[in-house]
Parts: C-alpha cells; sequence; structure tokens
C-alpha cells in the first residue's frame, strides 16, 4: 500500500500553454505513475516511471480544449504495489476566440486508422494583407511580436499550444523531449512542453544585442531550421556579409549596369550546448557569389536588420544526414541543396538545376536518372527520411535562373517531393511527390513549407505554408488574376502575393501513385483578414 497525500490537478502557471495542467502529490516512497484522462469522446493515457518527482509536479499534456476530463491515477511502488487514488476532474479552458490571435483549424479529412500514430506539431506565423516593406510600425509589430506552436492529434484537435511573442521559424524536437527552434531576431530557444525556457543562445552579433542570461553565439544571425546532430551539438544558418565589387544590380536586366553591393551569404556552423562553434562552412568561401538568382534583390535582409543588402544564398534548412553522414543545406536562391563532407569542407554533391554552375561546381552535380526530372526551385527545408532518402519542399517559383525569362505564378504549382541519391554513381532520382500538373487542387506556396517521409508507416507529411487563394477568390468579381501577379516585391506597379491574405494546408498523405490523402486540414482566415503562414512542423509519437 502506497500512502499518497495532498494530489492535485491544476492548470499549468505558465500562461502560454494553457492546455497543459500539473498534476502533483506525495508519497511515502518512490512510486511509478499511470494516468487516463477520460472525456466524452476522447481518452488519454499518459504514464510515468519512477525517477520523476510527483511533489514536483508531473506534466499533463495532450487534452483538447473546453473539455471536462476525469482523471483516474494509479502508483505503484518497486514491490509492485499498486494504489489507486480517488477520482479527481479537470476541465481544460477554450481556445482563443479572437481570430487575429488564433487562427481557425479547419479539418476537412481524418483517418486514424491509415494515419502514423502521434502528433504533428506546426509552427504558425501571421502577417498583415500588406508588403513588408510598405507595413506601418504598428503592422509590422502586429506581424514579428507573436506566433504558434501547436499540437494536434489524429483527429485534428488541438491538444497543446505556445503561444510566443516573437515570430518563430523551424521547430526541432531534441533527444530529451524538448523543443528547440529559433526566433526572428537571432536568438534559439530549448524548451519543454509546460513552456519552461531551458536554454536560450543567441547571436553576438544581432542588432538587437546581448540576450540576458542567455549563451553567446559567435555569428550575426541564427535563422530559419535549427538541427540536433547525434553527438547532441547542434547545426544552425547564421548569414554574414561581404561588399564585392562589380555585382550586378538587377536579376531581370542582363544590361544593367554593375556596382559594389553589401552580399549576404550564409555560414553553417555547429556549436556546442556551451556555445562553442566547432565547425563551420561558409558559402563565400566555397561557392561562386557572383551566380546570383531570381529574388537575390529582394526585401528580405532589408527588414530583418541588414538594410541595403541584397540575398544571395537564402539558406532556409540544415540537416544531418544520419544515414550516409554529411550535412545538406537548402540556398533558395541558388535553387540547390547541396551535400557537405564536414571534415573536407568539400561539395560531395549539388542537387538541382544544372543551369548556371560552372567547373567545380558542375562536377559535383547529380545526374537525373529520369532526363525529363523536375528539378526544385526556390525550394526549403531538406529532410533524411529512416530509408535515406531526402525530402524537400518545391516551392516551384520561377523556375528558371537569370537571365532566362522565368514562369508567371499563374503557371506554377508547389509540392513535397522525395529524391533517391547514389552518391557512388552521382545519380538522383525522384520516387514521389505529392502533386503534378494534373492534380486538381495543386497550390502555389511561395515560401517555406514542409515534407516528411513518416517512419512507420511510410506516409508523407507536406506542409504547404503560404498558399495563394485560388481563381477567383484572388479578388472580387476577377478584378485580378494569378496572371497579374509579378515576383517583384520592390514593384509598386504590379500585383505581389503579399496582396493577397494567405493560407496554409496540412496534409498526410499515403506514400502511393494515388497520393491518397489521409488527413488535411485547412488554416484560413474566413474572412482573409489575416493571413497565416505554416512555415513547418514535425511528426511525434508523444508529446
Amino acid at each position: 500500500m502506497v500512502k499518497i497525500n495532498d494530489a492535485v490537478i491544476q492548470q499549468n502557471p505558465n500562461p502560454k500553454i494553457p492546455l497543459a495542467a500539473v498534476l502533483s502529490f506525495r508519497t511515502d516512497k518512490s512510486v511509478s505513475v499511470d494516468v487516463v484522462l477520460i472525456s466524452n469522446n476522447h481518452k488519454k493515457e499518459i504514464s510515468f516511471t519512477s525517477g520523476c518527482d510527483p511533489v514536483a509536479g508531473l506534466p499533463i499534456i495532450g487534452m483538447r480544449a473546453d473539455t471536462t476530463y476525469e482523471v483516474q491515477v494509479q502508483v505503484r511502488d518497486g514491490s509492485g504495489n499498486t494504489t489507486t487514488m480517488q477520482t479527481m476532474h479537470y476541465t481544460t479552458p477554450p481556445l482563443p476566440s479572437d481570430l487575429r490571435n488564433f487562427p481557425r483549424f479547419e479539418v476537412t479529412k481524418s483517418e486514424p486508422n491509415n494515419m502514423e500514430e502521434g502528433f504533428i506539431i506546426v509552427s504558425v506565423r501571421r502577417r498583415m494583407v500588406n508588403r513588408m516593406i510598405w507595413m506601418s510600425k504598428r503592422q509590422r509589430r502586429f506581424l514579428n511580436q507573436w506566433s504558434l506552436l501547436a499540437a494536434l492529434d489524429m483527429e485534428g484537435k488541438v491538444v497543446w499550444y505556445y503561444e510566443a511573442d516573437h515570430r518563430i521559424a523551424g521547430v526541432h524536437k531534441l533527444q530529451n523531449g524538448n523543443l528547440f527552434f529559433h526566433s526572428m531576431d537571432y536568438r534559439s530557444f530549448e524548451m519543454d512542453f509546460l513552456g519552461n525556457i531551458k536554454r536560450v543562445w543567441y547571436a553576438s552579433k544581432r542588432p538587437a544585442g546581448p540576450v540576458e542570461g542567455g549563451i553567446s553565439i559567435e555569428a550575426e544571425s541564427l535563422h530559419h531550421q535549427p538541427h540536433e546532430m547525434p553527438n547532441g551539438n547542434f547545426l544552425a544558418m547564421t548569414a554574414n556579409s561581404r561588399e564585392f565589387e562589380n555585382y550586378p544590380t538587377s536579376d531581370t536586366d542582363p544590361d544593367a549596369p554593375h556596382g559594389t553591393k553589401r552580399v549576404v551569404g550564409d555560414r553553417i556552423i555547429e556549436f556546442t550546448a556551451e556555445g562553442d562553434v566547432v565547425w563551420s562552412w561558409d558559402t563565400f568561401d566555397h561557392l561562386n557569389p557572383y551566380r546570383i538568382g531570381y529574388n537575390t534583390f529582394n526585401t528580405y535582409w532589408h527588414v530583418r536588420g541588414f538594410p541595403h543588402h541584397v540575398d544571395w544564398t537564402h539558406g532556409n534548412g540544415v540537416t544531418y544526414d544520419d544515414v550516409n553522414g554529411g550535412v545538406i543545406i537548402s540556398l533558395r536562391m541558388q535553387d540547390a541543396f547541396i551535400k557537405i563532407d564536414q571534415d573536407t569542407g568539400e561539395v560531395i554533391w549539388i542537387l538541382g538545376t544544372h543551369d548556371g554552375w560552372e567547373k567545380p561546381f558542375s562536377d559535383k552535380l547529380l545526374e537525373p536518372a529520369d532526363p525529363n526530372i523536375q528539378w526544385t526551385w526556390h525550394g526549403h527545408n531538406p529532410r533524411v527520411s529512416n530509408e535515406g532518402t531526402i525530402c524537400v519542399y518545391d516551392n516551384g517559383v520561377f523556375q528558371a535562373r537569370p537571365f532566362t525569362p522565368p514562369k508567371k505564378p499563374a503557371e506554377i504549382y508547389s509540392r513535397g517531393v522525395e529524391y533517391l541519391v547514389d552518391e557512388k554513381k552521382g545519380i538522383v532520382e525522384e520516387v514521389w511527390a505529392s502533386a503534378d500538373e494534373n492534380t486538381e487542387d495543386k497550390v502555389l506556396s511561395w515560401a517555406m513549407g514542409d515534407c516528411h517521409r513518416l517512419p512507420e508507416t511510410g506516409n508523407m507529411l507536406v506542409i504547404d505554408s503560404t498558399c495563394l487563394p485560388k481563381g477567383p477568390e484572388l479578388s472580387w468579381q476577377g478584378a485580378v488574376t494569378t496572371n497579374d501577379l509579378s515576383w517583384h516585391e520592390w514593384d509598386r506597379n504590379s500585383w505581389h502575393m503579399s496582396d493577397f491574405a494567405q493560407w496554409g494546408r496540412i496534409r498526410q498523405y499515403r506514400r502511393n501513385s494515388a497520393r491518397d490523402i489521409v488527413f488535411e486540414i485547412v488554416v484560413r482566415d474566413p474572412d482573409d483578414l489575416v493571413g497565416w503562414e505554416v512555415y513547418g512542423g514535425l511528426h511525434t509519437p508523444d508529446l
């Protein structure tokens, strides 16, 4: 018999994660704990080993909003003696009702029997319907000082969320179970599921200055998707700048005069928990800085603390290849995914269009198994599956290199793609994609996005991040169509994607030729007053 005293379940004291609760009690010995939560339409089971301390509190995570649960708790000591507590009841708060501060997750399909067991955690951001460079200070604050991490169960219900006061990019789950993410102001956070910030790292040269209590990383920025390596260190992308003379000033006019430019390129770093950079690889030292891409002269760095800088590489994802070794990076403006040998710093291969590469880089280009392969264009965030395939998001924009005329927004679509690379032969094969020319519900998601191959079912998780309204939804009575859209954010005389309310889509597909959809959520403002971005996400078997 185990003696139990002062048992109570109460809401998580951190208001940023209101759906979580904390169960606490006292016992006369070390115990393991089994918790069963039962409501009219949901059942949740959580187990804690004897190493957990019920006096400090046990996190109860995974409950649905605005739901009353019957809480059944059984404890067991080392001899196998069990005691069942008196049943308690707990009611979770509702989700926020203000659609400016919390998106609507509309479940359009859910087939739990055909899905990967577990939860999808997504990084969601909001924006005004306006281009960043034209935003007022209040609109910029609306964009930058809010974001959401949310966990969705297999029926698409929100069972956990973290409302942040800063804009979050990619999210990664660490080996210890905590979450790891970058913020737009060049900080990196480790946080547990009760919202306790365990560690904060920051770029030493960031415009906002040092972070009190934070760990300094020798860098100008920390951005996009972070990644934990098998050795416990972390990979991150950090942009830095150099000045170049005789640099192009246009990505559309080959005859435009050249001039002196401050150019932003990416340095990839591996750093320890203590903040020591133990490996780095700088694109300026290994690639041709004069190989510009479409959007090199966009507004990206102008609104992020580096005015009058051009965007040469726009690194937007880094991962370690657990299967074959090496670091894989995504460079949006180069239309390339590049694998690097950490020991030598050599480029192992380049996956992407062959246009515009010169020796020695042209020798590293992967040859397509099918000469009609569809390359990725301005892609995002590589992921390596358990089988060693490489999953990426292909935004599909431009579909050309300067100064070949690009395709118009109306002519392209976005997709998740899985590639198989034979490194010995230098060959790449596309083995699965979420859409093709004949897909009826294909979308244009012009930035961000994610693609994963899930380990148990082999299903594909694809997140379309910043989708444009379709056809007649774009504007009233068709006054503006996708044919009127331009890629150029500086151009006041044409329509840009940011002039319309964007929306996101989260899907899980069967990995077959029919691309059977087994799960779908649409994230969209019902009145198109707020634009929603589902930056990316991950799948986890548990919280």
